[in-house]
């Protein structure tokens, strides 16, 4: 949609199209609370394309979570449309709950989600890169031009925001060597007879090396310094309702260390499914992985690869060096970084936006909600630790609308007076 076609003052805006995005939109659409004409979707790469770039970067052929969790509203909308199209093999079993859709029936359903909702005909082919609030309306700056909107949904996860090594970040050049979520990282560029080297030891670690050592002629190292961990899913499934423990979380200031220390000591960082970790083991048995427990110490670049020495004198030539060590904070991307230095908005340990516990609004300096909505990862503190996953943006979704419709009703009765 070009920015001359719109109009300026939308009602709403989301600034994301990845799952919590879409989500958001259905859950807006469904509940009837605005036109399409009134609502945005700004994201450069389109709807849900960069989470499935992810999944393809990381070799990620099945979801961890089950089949209740996706962007439409019903909870069986997935099952029903694997069970109407003769893909309930598609429904991998588990141990626990219900059984876990692969990647291709997803985003497959979030396709038709987003057909049957035609929500591209509000996706905004743009980047986001400044928002200001404005009191009575959200300035958002875009590489296509300025929106004006009543409600401005932020729903970004980490963006670039990753953590590298401190000897990646050494690298004169990094030709060789790349993070796993960088953009430009592409699996199927490694050539088949290359050594390839990959960093890290939970769940997106093992997918990839998992994925790569398929090719008989690589040799795939992978560099676990840690035990591995093996947990079904992301947190407890205590975090999953939303209450009780939620509670515990809301007893803190918001925004405060407490709640930041308490989310992350309830998240199962670095751990990996049992499924994964089964086919880890068959890998290791198999001589299609080699096992490197200790530490890098120094990389080196030469003439298009690098040089590996890790602390007990071990050393690996390797033609491709991955990074899998996880995000960097998700308060440091750059609409968080620009929204901290030039509003009035408020913020707390390690920049998290202070939110409002019952809606998600983030608080301005006076102690009034703003117009600005945060979803994702960045609402963690108010969330839980499954804030980042669908099932966050399922209940984000919940806390918009339920606010947003006593917002309208108020609008709509002081109209009539």
């Amino acid at each position: 949609m070009a920015m001359t076609e719109m109009n300026p003052d939308a009602l709403v805006t989301i600034v994301g199209g990845g799952v919590h995005g879409v989500h958001l939109a259905v859950r807006l659409l469904q509940a009837d609370l605005i036109a399409p004409s009134e609502l945005r979707i700004v994201d450069p790469s389109g709807l849900l394309k960069s989470f499935r770039q992810k999944c393809r970067q990381c070799g990620m052929v099945e979801f961890r979570s089950p089949f209740v969790h996706h962007v439409a509203t019903d909870p069986f909308s997935l099952r029903d449309f694997a069970r109407a199209r003769g893909r309930e093999d598609e429904l991998r079993s588990t141990t626990v709950g219900a059984e876990r859709p692969t990647a291709s029936l997803f985003f497959d359903h979030a396709e038709w989600v987003c057909d049957r909702h035609n929500l591209e005909s509000i996706h905004i082919d743009a980047r986001a890169t400044a928002i200001r609030d404005n009191r009575g309306a959200v300035e958002i700056e875009t590489t296509q031009g300025r929106i004006s909107t009543r409600w401005c949904l932020l729903a970004i996860g980490h963006g670039r925001s990753f953590t590298d090594p401190e000897w990646a970040t050494e690298l004169v050049s990094t030709q060789p060597v790349t993070h796993v979520w960088d953009p430009t990282f592409d699996p199927d560029s490694i050539g088949e007879t290359s050594s390839v080297g990959i960093v890290g030891g939970g769940i997106t670690a093992t997918q990839l090396a998992t994925t790569l050592a398929q090719m008989p002629g690589r040799d795939v190292v992978l560099f676990a310094r840690s035990p591995f961990r093996v947990e079904t899913l992301e947190a407890s499934t205590d975090w999953m309702h939303f209450s009780g423990v939620t509670e515990k979380l809301h007893a803190h200031p918001p925004a405060s260390r407490a709640r930041e220390e308490l989310v992350a000591e309830a998240r199962n960082d670095g751990a990996m499914p049992p499924y994964v970790f089964r086919r880890l083991r068959r890998s290791l048995e198999q001589g299609q992985i080699k096992l490197e427990r200790s530490e890098i110490a120094v990389a080196t670049e030469a003439g298009g690869t690098v040089v590996i020495t890790c602390r007990d004198g071990s050393a690996y030539c390797l033609d491709k060096l991955v990074c899998a060590t996880g995000f960097g904070s998700p308060y440091d991307g750059e609409l968080f970084r620009h929204l901290r230095r030039d509003s009035g908005l408020q913020t707390g340990y390690h920049g998290a936006p202070v939110l409002d516990d019952d809606t998600l609004r983030w608080m301005r300096q006076d102690g009034t909600p703003s117009q600005i909505v945060v979803s994702g990862v960045a609402a963690q503190q108010v969330l839980g630790p499954f804030a980042r996953n669908v099932i966050g943006a399922r209940r984000a979704g919940e806390l918009v609308v339920g606010f947003l419709e006593s917002e309208f009703d108020v609008e709509k009765r002081g109209a009539r007076l």
